[in-house]
């Protein structure tokens, strides 16, 4: 709890062009200070805007996005104008986006734990609920951890666990690219430090 508001501290020291600058310029930690001043405002953006089911899935596609696109949405952000608002238009349209891209799909979710279920099922439709609470919380955890990774991890670890990439497509994407052998290892490690930011984040779901 103290290493972040630590960092939080270091990132108010700098204004909206300071983070903006620095993070294009590719300084080291960039990524941090921008992730942890304009997370919140990001998620609250697609939760007034998104199904909640989709919520997390836009949160963190807008990231990948982000980062796919060598920060290009920031790049053409006008200095003199608000960053705040800029963002909030851009989310905007990223999420319209998202919907549109949903709808040809035709896909058609059914929520879960709803009423009907509660009522028919009893203790264990409540026991199921409770787990996609906690899900859902060790998941935007789970997002945070992500966001303190260097470049190569968090692009690791989202193209397996989130795009479920095959290691050859994995390994062909890495700049330079790497072997089979050597992307085991890299993502094995990436892994590693993922897990190991997690615990530090939240140690209460990881008991000794």
């Amino acid at each position: 709890m103290h290493k972040e508001s630590g960092a939080r501290c270091e990132g108010s020291k700098f204004s909206d062009i300071e983070i903006v600058d620095r993070l294009l310029r590719g300084v080291p930690n960039a990524f941090d200070l921008f992730y942890q001043r304009y997370e919140r405002l990001i998620y609250h953006c697609i939760r007034s805007r998104a199904d909640p089911a989709d919520a997390d899935d836009i949160f963190q596609s807008f990231f990948e996005h982000l980062m796919d696109r060598d920060y290009r949405v920031l790049r053409l952000w006008q200095r003199g104008s608000s960053l705040t608002i800029y963002l909030s238009t851009v989310i905007r349209n990223f999420v319209a986006d998202f919907r549109r891209k949903k709808h040809r799909r035709g896909r058609r979710e059914t929520p879960e734990g709803g009423l009907l279920e509660l009522e028919t099922c009893g203790p264990v439709a409540e026991e199921r609920l409770t787990t996609a609470i906690v899900l859902k919380e060790l998941r935007r955890v789970a997002l945070r951890a992500w966001a303190t990774l260097d470049s190569r991890d968090r692009s690791l670890v989202c193209w397996k666990f989130h795009r479920d990439l095959s290691n050859e497509a994995m390994a062909e994407r890495l700049n330079p690219p790497l072997t089979s052998g050597a992307l085991r290892t890299a993502l094995s490690r990436a892994q590693g430090r993922f897990l190991a930011r997690l615990k530090t984040l939240a140690p209460e779901y990881f008991p000794a």
